[in-house]
């Protein structure tokens, strides 16, 4: 007697796994229930697998599946396949098989040997026995859910109709080396690639930065200083203004003098109603004397001895907020001649490192800028010998930078369309190198540069992708050959229709898919 075995497929069960559940059963008649989207349907030498190891085992395999795929592979591999939903099955498979006694049989083996005679005599054909049908009056709830699996039977019918069907073609286009080996020219006056004589756009960027720096002084000398500040010099006088010469003298009030730096003019005091209020400017000062001993405080008020025996003398005056500095004499550093020239190229080094990384970070993305294509520029330097209290000097330093630039993409382009005019077809860079062989030659005064490259790439017909697909849709699985097949330069091409009985391209978009290599 025939044993049969049902078996469920995980979607995910590897065919080998599959194939030793197939060898592990004893059963000699195999039904194999395959879920949609399993992991076996996606090829078929997996059910030639299953076919060959039942043949060896000389077992049955029997496919049971609502997956359209599914029934095509076994098919096209020999297997027998049913859909559940559309064929009855002729059987009720069991894993019970009943095993022949040695010896006698009780009441009991030949209870169930009866049993297993009826279930045998079930599957005897019709032509060998004859049975009369009766049929089960179906509750109605019963009727309820077989009216919905007719639904679900309906919908998946429309699914497989309109929605399953799809297009792939894949499309293998001739291929052309091309290769550019020359220079290019960058202009900030061109407003658009010019093909024939390789020119493209270029644009100038510049900038203008100051700093100062502060370097040690290696030197020591004997110096004398003088110290200095700043004063608020103040009329009280009269609402005229006031002009005071360079090196007018400023007398504390224990006798120490401090000179104007510069000629000044106090302006006049404000005079309303006979009252006034003293005007006031600020002025710089210097010792009358080199030392230390004039390195003083604030001072509230300072007379001006040029003014003594007039009426002036009391009402122009000045005072100082801050103390007097500076004033030395002994042995101090200053900067030889070494250090001044080390630090005005190290000065100009910081200033041009800086302005580089300002100016680059303005540079729009997309931009390329090589070796050779920049300037850097000093407008100005000067050098500050007075060490400060560290014994350091300073180096004040001014420039320019300027940068000539173009985008990468503008000379991409502008190549591909030479290579079109060459080539005299309408096509396109499917991957192409782009190398810089050499240093860029400017000129910054009139915004121009060329540059050597080397610029390979491989060429292939430009197909409108979006074009195509609406051209073949609806077209027959032989008209969509030959449409393909008449587009130019096409070495090879592999057409598509799934499932099976799909005999023309789907009318939506979306169920189309064309690739092009």
């Amino acid at each position: 007697m025939n044993k049969i075995k049902k078996i469920y497929v995980n979607k995910s069960d590897e065919p080998t796994l599959i194939a030793e559940k197939i060898i592990d059963t004893d059963a000699n008649e195999v039904v194999l229930n395959i879920p949609k989207f399993s992991k076996i349907a996606d090829s078929l030498a997996n059910f030639h697998l299953i076919k060959r190891e039942a043949e060896a085992l000389d077992k049955k395999v029997i496919v049971e599946s609502v997956d359209d795929k599914v029934i095509e592979l076994c098919g096209i591999s020999g297997i027998e396949a049913v859909n559940p939903f559309f064929v009855k099955s002729r059987r009720q498979f069991s894993d019970i098989v009943i095993q022949k006694s040695s010896g006698g049989s009780s009441k009991k083996e030949k209870a169930v040997a009866r049993q297993a005679a009826n279930l045998e005599e079930d599957f005897v054909p019709a032509k060998r026995k004859k049975r009369r049908l009766v049929f089960p009056r179906v509750p109605f709830r019963k009727g309820l859910i077989w009216a919905a699996i007719g639904i679900a039977v309906i919908s998946l019918s429309v699914i497989v109709i309109k929605i399953l069907p799809r297009a792939e073609v894949g499309i293998i286009t001739k291929k052309i080396n091309w290769e550019y080996k020359d220079t290019i020219k960058a202009d900030k006056a061109l407003a658009a690639a010019d093909i024939v004589s390789a020119r493209i756009p270029g644009q100038l960027f510049s900038q203008t930065k100051n700093m100062s720096f502060a370097f040690p002084a290696t030197g020591r000398k004997e110096v004398a200083k003088k110290a200095g500040g700043i004063i608020t010099v103040y009329n009280a006088y009269s609402s005229d203004p006031q002009p005071l010469v360079a090196r007018t003298r400023f007398e504390t009030p224990d006798g120490k003098t401090f000179r104007l730096v510069k000629e000044l003019v106090v302006p006049g005091a404000k005079v309303v109603n006979g009252q006034i209020t003293p005007s006031s400017i600020d002025a710089e000062v210097i010792a009358d004397q080199a030392g230390p001993s004039y390195n003083i405080g604030p001072v509230e008020k300072y007379t001006i001895p040029g003014f003594k025996g007039s009426p002036k003398y009391k009402v122009f005056y000045g005072s100082s907020a801050n103390a007097m500095t500076g004033g030395f004499i002994g042995e101090s550093a200053y900067p030889l001649d070494s250090d001044i020239k080390k630090a005005k190229t190290e000065a100009t080094k910081k200033l041009e490192d800086s302005t580089k990384a300002s100016l680059a970070a303005q540079v729009p993305q997309g931009f390329k800028i090589l070796e050779g294509a920049s300037e850097f520029v000093i407008t100005k330097q000067n050098v500050i010998d007075e060490v400060d209290a560290n014994s350091n000097f300073s180096v004040f330093v001014e420039g320019q930078l300027n940068i000539l630039a173009f985008r990468e993409s503008d000379l991409e382009n502008m190549l591909v369309e030479k290579a079109k005019k060459e080539i005299g077809k309408n096509i396109e860079a499917r991957s192409f190198e782009l190398a810089y062989t050499g240093v860029a030659k400017s000129n910054f005064k009139l915004g121009q540069m060329t540059f050597p490259i080397v610029f390979t790439s491989i060429l292939v017909p430009a197909i409108n992708q979006q074009a195509l697909t609406q051209q073949v849709m609806g077209k027959t699985e032989m008209d969509l050959q030959t449409l393909i097949f008449s587009l130019p330069d096409i070495e090879s091409a592999q057409i598509s229709l799934w499932p099976f009985w799909v005999k023309t391209v789907p009318t939506r978009e979306g169920r189309i898919k064309i690739l092009v290599d």
